[in-house]
């Protein structure tokens, strides 16, 4: 192949092409192809002039691999194309392809080296959608069959409750029936032992009793019922009517368990009539809850705070929903990057990079936003927006 043909070859397959000349295992020149404007934002001037460009370009996260592939090339040995990040002229991240072509003299000594960059930008961003695609269609996997594990769950545990609730109200009646001749007896032969502790004293704990069984009983129907309707198939529907009230006390109630464990200061504040949404019912529960706990697992004890409040914009028609933590806060170069698909500052907890992800896009497809402000110690607020149906 002629060396024509062979440029022409090059200039079809790659974006641009830099050569790296070497003198005794020392670069002495870098010429950087004209092509490299549309990649990176620079001319080949710009590196001419400043030999380091390209070394600062690179992605803090990616320098030391990028470093590591070009000593490898200077000391000789074959080194597989690398995919880094660069930080473009205009401030942006792109994803390019570095392969490196070696060139040595008869001794086997490198003289010098092309890099072929190709900007892959486009594939990541595609790669990036796929793999969040096939982890929601994972998680959607996961909630179906959550879904009929929590209704066989759900079944067996209605059964022994409902005995339970059938079962106190009996003894309820027995109890309310058997009080005033306990009562006349203990006026006449004053106190007696029932039950190993006097009747004076076990008067009100019966009472207690009895109601804090009917009570949680009445709490395990409602939490059952909570989480086989979130465990329910979800249409996708959008325009269904949702009362945000519902929504908020149903997600408080899943997530209940991580909330007393997480705080003593839990609060929600709505007002008496808020207007009516057009949306998904599960989806923006699943919303809340994942938003409550974030704001948990941000604490650092029981003493901090989680704050829910629903306010309306009548003007504009809209619903305004705030989640604030008195937690640790997110520093700015993390906070730019949250709703991006699996970014967490939780990956030691187990955390995907997807709960806000997710949240983010399902507001969106409500026709509202979702922001985060926050800072470093002083907590963090999450404020929904939805749109009012206007029907």
């Amino acid at each position: 192949m002629n060396e024509d043909r062979y440029s022409r070859l090059i200039d079809y397959l790659t974006d641009y092409v830099y050569t790296v000349k070497i003198w005794d295992g020392e670069v002495v020149e870098t010429e950087h192809g004209p092509g490299c404007y549309s990649v990176t934002g620079y001319y080949s001037d710009d590196y001419r002039e400043d030999p380091k460009l390209w070394y600062r370009m690179v992605h803090e996260d990616d320098k030391e691999a990028v470093l590591e592939q070009a000593n490898k090339a200077l000391a000789g040995e074959e080194v597989n194309p690398l995919e880094h990040r660069i930080i473009h002229r205009d401030g942006s991240v792109k994803w390019v392809k570095n392969s490196i072509v070696l060139s040595k003299d008869g001794r086997g000594r490198v003289y010098e080296y092309n890099g072929l960059i190709n900007d892959i930008t486009g594939l990541r961003k595609a790669k990036e959608a796929a793999d969040l695609r096939q982890k929601q269609l994972i998680q959607a996997d996961k909630m179906a069959t959550l879904g009929i594990l929590i209704a066989g769950i759900a079944h067996e545990i209605n059964n022994p409750n409902n005995f339970i609730l059938l079962n106190v109200s009996l003894f309820t009646k027995i109890w309310e029936d058997i009080k005033p001749i306990l009562q006349e007896y203990h006026e006449e032969h004053g106190d007696f032992v029932l039950a190993g502790m006097s009747y004076s004293e076990s008067f009100g704990k019966v009472n207690d009793s009895l109601s804090g069984i009917t009570s949680g009983a009445h709490r395990i129907q409602k939490i059952v019922r909570s989480l086989t309707h979130f465990a329910r198939n979800d249409s996708g529907n959008l325009n269904n009517k949702v009362d945000l009230k519902s929504v908020i006390d149903n997600a408080r109630l899943i997530a209940g368990n991580l909330i007393k464990n997480s705080t003593s200061n839990f609060s929600v504040d709505y007002p008496e009539n808020i207007p009516e949404l057009r949306g998904n019912y599960q989806q923006l529960e699943q919303v809340l809850i994942n938003t409550i706990n974030n704001a948990c697992q941000a604490l650092p004890d029981k003493t901090g705070y989680v704050k829910i409040s629903v306010s309306c914009d009548e003007e504009k028609n809209l619903v305004i929903i705030s989640i604030k933590d008195s937690g640790e806060g997110i520093p700015p170069e993390q906070l730019k990057h949250i709703f991006d698909p699996f970014f967490t500052t939780k990956r030691e907890k187990g955390g995907t990079g997807l709960g806000l992800s997710i949240s983010y896009h399902i507001i969106q497809n409500h026709g509202g936003s979702m922001e985060i402000e926050s800072k470093t110690g002083e907590g963090t607020t999450c404020k929904i927006t939805l749109p009012v149906s206007t029907e």
